[in-house]
């Protein structure tokens, strides 16, 4: 009996899912810094407080990087304490030592060993991007000929970021020039229309903010992927790949430590209707 009502189940998600993905948009988002929490048998050898462990991530990217007519949605599930598995394997700062505030992260002598190093490897970094290939494969496969990937970040400005710069409201990015996303060093992974285009649908749903391209960010290890190693498998699809990061703090005030889910609301509604309006300029 158990069986069968757990096949029932199953064949209920599947259609339902089915159901979904054949309505969705061309849609692939990202948000791998969405974990804000650690797991207690490590939890115990970190020197950081729980506040400050919470500002180590991506606080409520999982809620805004939620797009009702995403073919697939990926949301990572390690904290960046234990591997910022949006950098290269290659990455000095892969596992990080200190917060974004200079504050160590490790009590002495309980860093994370080399073997416990390579087994979350293992299981975050190797496995996040085996999903994303999954997820293309399976957009692929219905018929698109043309995709939108999305990598979802905040960043709260209570601190410099590289170069000790402050982020500006919202940034997007895809690896090219500043304010232009042409291409110029390295190849880019959005067209440099994409680019002018996404600005005019985030700056027309989100009036008062300021929509920078390529501003300090202009792109990372995730986009690489995307470009280098999915985009290939592909040669008969047009991928186009944006990182997208905004401003924690229009939705969390750092002096009171509280969520303003009004402000939320609006900046996930402004972002998401900025998202579907490209989309569907680009079908």
């Amino acid at each position: 009996m158990r069986a069968h009502v757990r096949k029932l189940l199953q064949d209920t998600h599947d259609r339902l899912l089915a159901k979904m993905q054949s309505e969705a948009l061309p849609l692939i988002i990202s948000a791998p810094h969405a974990q804000t929490k650690i797991p207690e048998v490590f939890r115990k050898r970190i020197d950081l407080g729980e506040y400050e462990i919470w500002q180590m991530s991506d606080p409520f990217s999982d809620e805004t990087c939620e797009h009702p007519h995403a073919f697939a949605i990926e949301i990572g599930k390690n904290h960046r304490t234990l591997g910022d598995f949006n950098r290269d394997k290659s990455a000095k700062n892969l596992f990080p030592t200190h917060d974004f505030y200079g504050r160590k992260i490790w009590r002495a002598k309980c860093e994370l060993t080399d073997r416990e190093k390579q087994d979350l490897l293992d299981e975050f970094w190797t496995s996040y991007r085996k999903k994303l290939k999954k997820h293309f494969r399976a957009l692929v496969k219905t018929g698109a000929k043309k995709i939108l990937f999305v990598d979802h970040h905040n960043t709260a400005i209570d601190h410099p970021i590289k170069g000790g710069e402050y982020a500006p409201p919202i940034i997007i990015g895809n690896f090219g020039e500043h304010k232009t996303g042409e291409e110029i060093d390295i190849p880019t992974t959005a067209s440099k229309k994409t680019m002018k285009v996404f600005q005019a649908k985030l700056e027309k749903n989100l009036p008062s903010l300021t929509i920078e391209i390529n501003k300090i960010y202009r792109g990372d290890s995730i986009l690489r992927f995307v470009r280098d190693e999915i985009r290939p498998l592909f040669p008969g699809v047009k991928i186009q790949a944006v990182i997208l990061e905004y401003n924690l703090n229009f939705i969390w005030n750092p002096l009171t430590h509280r969520r303003d889910r009004v402000a939320q609301k609006k900046l996930t509604t402004g972002i998401n209707t900025a998202i579907t309006e490209l989309c569907e300029e680009l079908i």
